[in-house]
C-alpha cells in the first residue's frame, strides 16, 4: 500500500479531529489572504487616486507657518506672482495657479477650485467634461461641477446655483459643465475662475497651489530640486513622491497584517502537531507491524509527512477559496467606517471603498504557507514514529 493511501486512511479514521485540525490552518490562511488582498487593493486605489489628481508633474504649496486664519481654519497661500518665477526655471514647460477652498453650492458643502482655464488645461490636460464645457476666461460666475455633486443636487448644465465661501455670501453661478473622474470623492468638487475664487475668499493675488508641467517627465526630480533651490519656503511634491510615501505606509501596513496572519497560522500549527502526535500514539501497533515486516524508517517518515502535507494542502486550498470569497464580503461589512457625509442634504460620499485585489502572488503565498505549516508541524511527530522499534511498539499495545 502506498504512502498516499495510508495517509488518506489515517486521516479518515478520525474525521472530526482531522476537520478541526484543518480548520485551524483554514482560519489562518483565510485571515492572511483577506488582509493581503485588502492591502493590495489599497495600493491600487492609491495609485489610481494619484493618477486622477491631474496631469501636473509637480505641485507647489506653501511650506511656511500659516499666517492667515480662514473661515474653515488656517489657510496656507502663495503669491500668485510666483508663477512667473517658476516658469523661468529650466525644464518647466507650463505653470498654472490654483486656489482651493471649502465652499457651498446650493447649501451643500463642496471643495472648490479656482483655476486659470488656459494654463490649467495646458498643465493637467483639462477636466473630463461629459456635459457642457469648461469655464471661460472671458466670462464671470460660471462653474463646472463634478458628476456626483451635480446628481446629488439634481442640477444640470444651464441651471443657476448659489456658490460662496460661506452660506451668507453666496452668489448665483451658472453651471456650464459637468465632469467625471470615476471616483466619487473627487466628484464632490466645483471649478470656477481663479479671480472669482479669489473674490469669494477675499484672497486677491493669492493661490494655494501652483501646478507645474515639465518639458521632460523624466526630469521631474531635477526640476523639483531646482524649484526648491530657487524659491524659498515652498513645498514641492510630485505624484511619484506621493506614490512612494503611500507605498511605504502600505508596506508597513502589509507587514503588520502579515504578522497577524502568521500568528493565526502559527496557532493552527499546534493543532497539526497535536493531531499527528495522537495519530502516532494510536497507531503504535501499525508502526511496529510495518517495521517488523521490513519497512524502513524513511517509509514510515514518508507516511506521516504525507498526512501532514495533506492537512496543509486541504487547509491551504480551502483557506484561499474562503479568503477570496470573504475578501469581497468584508468591505461591505465595514463600509460605514470608511465613509463620511459632510456634503449636506444627507448625502454620503464614500471617502474610499476598500476593494480587494486578488493577485496570483497572494494566492501562491497563502497556499504555500498553509502547506509549509502543515509539513513543518508534522516533522517532529513523523520523526518520533521513525524512532520507534518493533519491540517497543508491541510492548505498548
Amino acid at each position: 500500500m502506498s504512502a498516499w493511501n495510508m495517509a488518506f486512511r489515517g486521516l479518515g479514521r478520525r474525521r472530526l479531529r482531522t476537520g478541526l485540525t484543518v480548520s485551524g490552518i483554514i482560519v489562518g490562511v483565510t485571515m492572511m489572504f483577506i488582509l493581503l488582498s485588502l492591502t493590495s487593493g489599497m495600493d491600487v486605489q492609491v495609485r489610481q487616486m494619484v493618477r486622477a489628481l491631474g496631469g501636473a508633474d509637480i505641485t507647489i504649496s506653501n511650506a511656511t507657518t500659516p499666517d492667515r486664519d480662514g473661515f474653515f481654519g488656517v489657510v496656507r497661500t502663495l503669491d500668485e506672482a510666483l508663477t512667473e518665477s517658476i516658469s523661468q526655471v529650466l525644464g518647466v514647460y507650463a505653470v498654472s495657479p490654483q486656489l482651493s477652498f471649502n465652499g457651498y453650492v446650493n447649501g451643500a458643502r463642496v471643495t472648490m477650485y479656482g483655476i486659470d482655464p488656459a494654463t490649467y488645461s495646458e498643465v493637467t490636460g483639462g477636466l473630463n467634461i461629459i456635459d457642457g464645457r469648461s469655464v471661460s476666461q472671458d466670462a464671470e460666475y460660471e462653474i463646472v461641477l463634478g458628476k456626483t455633486v451635480a446628481d446629488s443636487l439634481n442640477d444640470t448644465v444651464g441651471e443657476s446655483v448659489t456658490v460662496g465661501a460661506t452660506l451668507t455670501d453666496a452668489k448665483p453661478f451658472t453651471i456650464v459643465g459637468i465632469f467625471e473622474t470615476g471616483m466619487q470623492f473627487q466628484e464632490y468638487v466645483g471649478y470656477v475662475l481663479l479671480r472669482d475664487a479669489q473674490n469669494m475668499t477675499s484672497q486677491e493675488g493669492l493661490v494655494t497651489q501652483i501646478l507645474v508641467k515639465c518639458v521632460d517627465p523624466n526630469e521631474v526630480s531635477s526640476v523639483s530640486d531646482a524649484i526648491s533651490a530657487s524659491i524659498p519656503n515652498v513645498r514641492v511634491t510630485s505624484p511619484t513622491t506621493i506614490v512612494s510615501q503611500a507605498s511605504q505606509m502600505l508596506n508597513t501596513l502589509t507587514m503588520f497584517f502579515a504578522t497577524i496572519g502568521l500568528v493565526a497560522i502559527f496557532a493552527g500549527s499546534f493543532g497539526v502537531v497535536n493531531t499527528m502526535m495522537m495519530s502516532v500514539s494510536e497507531r503504535t501497533r501499525e508502526i511496529g507491524t510495518l517495521k517488523a515486516i521490513g519497512a524502513r524508517d524513511s517509509e514510515i517518515l514518508k507516511i506521516f509527512l504525507t498526512e501532514a502535507l495533506l492537512i496543509g494542502v486541504i487547509g491551504g486550498g480551502i483557506g484561499v477559496i474562503a479568503g477570496v470569497a470573504l475578501s469581497y464580503v468584508f468591505p461591505s461589512l465595514t463600509r460605514g467606517i470608511f465613509g463620511v457625509a459632510p456634503f449636506g442634504r444627507g448625502g454620503v460620499a464614500p471617502l474610499s471603498t476598500m476593494a480587494p485585489t486578488i493577485t496570483p502572488l497572494n494566492i501562491v503565498l497563502c497556499f504555500s504557507l498553509g502547506v509549509l505549516v502543515g509539513v513543518l508541524a508534522g516533522l517532529y511527530p513523523a520523526w518520533r514514529a521513525t524512532r520507534m522499534t518493533p519491540v517497543e511498539a508491541f510492548r505498548h499495545v
